[in-house]
């Protein structure tokens, strides 16, 4: 076979091959490429649909993004007002046994009208100025559920038995101290001396008068909040009154606003003065009640004990004065006042 002569048939079928290749390729070309328009159309249909799904999540993600801001600066601007209050006491606490108001407001049934909000935080008792201080209400908190009210599971069994009914309780700060009110609504008088009583922790019901910061035991007043400064309340020197008068015993606690240790003891008589005029609605319900005008406002303090010395004692005022006595001995316990009349200072 000459050079020139084609092959009779292995060219050829190659050429035919290629040529159905071709064939071949071609239509697989038109097929993928019928494919891949239809694939852009979905895709297209897909981004639509995508389209809104997209603006919607973002909107979402912006949205929580600004709740999580909002919420940040409402924690930040609350300056932990809802912080729970800490267990603890007072350095130097007393129970002072005051006079006429217990013999008018003896029981809860000579004086049924329950206390309201308004009659203890309000008028009065918005802003309390005395003895050069000038208190101005933080917190307030009125409750039936008087175990709420303390901690200790000797001063709850002891509000128990009294028949507590209500508690109300409030922070008070000025610019040198801040300090801590609560009324108890008992059944009569001898309920509100338990209580106090129940307050005074095991050692120093037996005399040792000056280790309440360290004693165990007893339990003592619930701040109503523990935010700032009441979260450092018992970590610096503080002092207490109990203050029996009549069915309703009346806690006062204050403590230097500078003061952080316990051990730095100072006179706390002036702002406890101040702060036991959160009495005056009762003493206007002893004045309501009290038909003989005993009650007569003598624009003093009864039962509150000045104390110039710095130290706290027990004191009887059989004089008959304003109910306002001086204690420079320095002796710890209960305050007695049967001079008998009242009066706010």
């Amino acid at each position: 076979m000459s050079p020139s002569e084609p092959s009779a048939s292995g060219p050829a079928g190659r050429r035919r091959k290629n040529s159905e290749s071709d064939e071949v390729s071609a239509g697989r070309s038109s097929r993928t490429g019928g494919r891949r328009r239809s694939g852009g159309r979905r895709k297209q249909e897909s981004k639509g649909r995508r389209g809104p799904l997209l603006v919607v999540a973002g909107v979402a993600v912006v949205a929580l993004a600004v709740l999580g801001t909002v919420l940040y600066l409402g924690l930040g601007e609350d300056d932990g007002a809802g912080q729970a209050a800490q267990e603890t006491r007072p350095v130097m606490y007393r129970v002072i046994d005051t006079g006429r108001m217990n013999d008018v407001l003896a029981t809860r049934e000579a004086d049924s009208r329950a206390l309201n909000a308004g009659e203890l935080f309000e008028s009065r008792n918005a802003e309390i100025s005395s003895q050069e201080i000038d208190f101005a209400l933080r917190d307030a908190d009125l409750s039936e559920d008087c175990s709420t009210a303390v901690w200790g599971e000797q001063v709850q069994t002891a509000l128990a038995e009294a028949d507590c009914t209500q508690a109300g309780r409030a922070t008070y700060v000025s610019d040198t101290y801040f300090g801590v009110t609560a009324v108890f609504n008992l059944a009569d008088v001898e309920g509100s001396r338990a209580v106090a009583a129940a307050m005074n922790p095991p050692e120093e019901a037996a005399g040792d008068g000056e280790d309440g910061a360290e004693s165990a035991g007893a339990g003592f007043v619930l701040p109503p909040s523990g935010a700032d400064p009441f979260d450092r309340l018992g970590e610096g020197y503080s002092a207490s009154d109990a203050i029996v008068s009549g069915h309703y015993l009346v806690v006062v606690w204050v403590q230097p606003t500078g003061s952080d240790s316990v051990d730095e003891r100072v006179s706390l008589s002036g702002p406890l003065v101040a702060l036991a005029n959160f009495r005056d609605p009762l003493y206007r319900r002893m004045v309501q009640l009290d038909g003989d005008g005993t009650g007569t406002d003598t624009g003093t303090q009864e039962g509150t004990v000045e104390d110039p010395a710095g130290t706290e004692g027990v004191v009887e005022d059989p004089a008959g004065t304003d109910g306002t006595v001086q204690d420079p001995a320095g002796t710890e316990g209960t305050v007695q006042d049967p001079a008998g009349t009242d009066g706010i200072g």
